[in-house]
């Protein structure tokens, strides 16, 4: 316990420290000042978290542009969800803020990343607001680039939003002039709505989206051609980490009796740290099989994913690319039924969204404290 307190301390002094510096290199940091009547004209939207919260946060980005259709909007992202925000129709630049490093080194390294992007880079773009968007516990000090691009109006998520954020982000709220506050349990993308109702929109849609080219398609065709042209089952094998993975050999052996019950087709998907996985999957399969984790972008995947009738995986990016891909879910998640709500595992926050889904779950025991 102490040294958790010792920890939030030093992040809320880091954040009184960040304080003083935002005030001493832009005045009109200690208050926010106003837009203009016609609605926001620069917009900056941070969202440099995963690959799941990114699908989940396509919705907020439609309805930020319907909200302000005339605006210059700005979209932050981190290097691996670059791929999938590239064909984004809504935003007018995207701009990669590179957070690489571990997470020990995290409160030291990322707040001077996140202060040279927004004081060099986005300081001079006179933004009138800044949007980040995420409910949950900021790791990537997203709160300190929109505190240090200046914008008159910062507006996020408030650090009260759980017990987890509270302790580790504590003294972000000073860096935004409007924190939100939302206690009742909800699904993500039900809170990115939420935030569009906070910034004066009416949300008109719930949908996530996906923006894939046609290149993408012809090389989900090129993969596709390998296999029998029956049901075609995606499985994603994989995990971030290995607690929220099923057995290999589970998904072999359902994959066996889906293959001889119903002539199916598998497609094995999932990032370079899946390839074991995934090759022992297609060799005990054999034809009825291909395996393409590691050798695909997000883009080319959610394409394959399109050209499938169902995914079967773990609670991971993959699932939520599938959901947006507009076909049914199976979920195999680790977290069980008895958890909190508020939890980074917790389908309440992130079941598939949109599709008809099954969630798989074990009844009891407390989730893990880490991911």
């Amino acid at each position: 316990m102490g040294a958790m307190i010792d920890y939030s301390s030093l992040i809320y002094l880091q954040s009184r420290a960040a304080c003083l510096l935002g005030r001493m290199l832009c005045p009109r940091n200690g208050h926010g000042y106003p837009t203009t009547e016609a609605g926001h004209e620069r917009i900056l939207v941070v969202k440099t978290d995963e690959i799941g919260d990114f699908v989940l946060s396509t919705v907020f980005l439609r309805e930020l542009r319907l909200t302000y259709p005339k605006a210059e909007i700005v979209l932050v992202v981190s290097p691996v969800a670059y791929n999938l925000a590239e064909l984004c129709p809504y935003v007018d630049e995207i701009l990669v803020y590179r957070q690489g490093v571990t997470r020990l080194l995290r409160p030291f390294v990322l707040p001077w990343r996140a202060f040279k992007l927004g004081h060099s880079v986005l300081q001079p773009r006179e933004f009138d607001l800044a949007v980040m968007p995420r409910w949950d516990m900021d790791g990537y000090y997203a709160a300190y680039i929109g505190y240090f691009s200046c914008a008159g109006r910062r507006v996020g998520f408030t650090e009260e939003a759980n017990p987890r954020k509270k302790m580790v982000n504590r003294g972000f709220d000073l860096l935004l002039t409007e924190a939100v506050f939302r206690e009742s349990p909800r699904h993500e993308v039900e809170r990115h709505l939420d935030l569009i109702r906070h910034l004066g929109g009416t949300p008109s849609s719930n949908a996530t989206e996906l923006w894939i080219d046609d290149d993408d398609e012809a090389h989900a065709d090129r993969l596709l051609s390998r296999i029998s042209a029956g049901p075609r089952v995606a499985l994603c094998p994989g995990a971030g980490t290995a607690w929220r993975r099923w057995p290999t050999e589970r998904f072999i052996e359902l994959a066996k009796g889906q293959a001889e019950s119903c002539d199916a087709s598998f497609v094995v998907i999932g990032g370079r740290g899946d390839m074991p996985l995934g090759n022992v999957i297609r060799k005990s399969l054999g034809g009825a099989a291909i395996d393409v984790t590691g050798r695909t972008t997000l883009r080319q995947t959610a394409a394959l994913l399109k050209k499938c009738d169902l995914y079967v995986g773990n609670d991971t990016g993959s699932m939520h690319l599938a959901a947006a891909a507009g076909i049914p879910v199976v979920e195999i998640s680790c977290f069980p039924m008895d958890g909190p709500v508020w939890h980074w595992n917790s389908p309440r926050r992130f079941a598939p969204w949109g599709v008809p889904h099954r969630i798989l779950q074990p009844k009891g025991n407390a989730p893990r404290t880490a991911d």
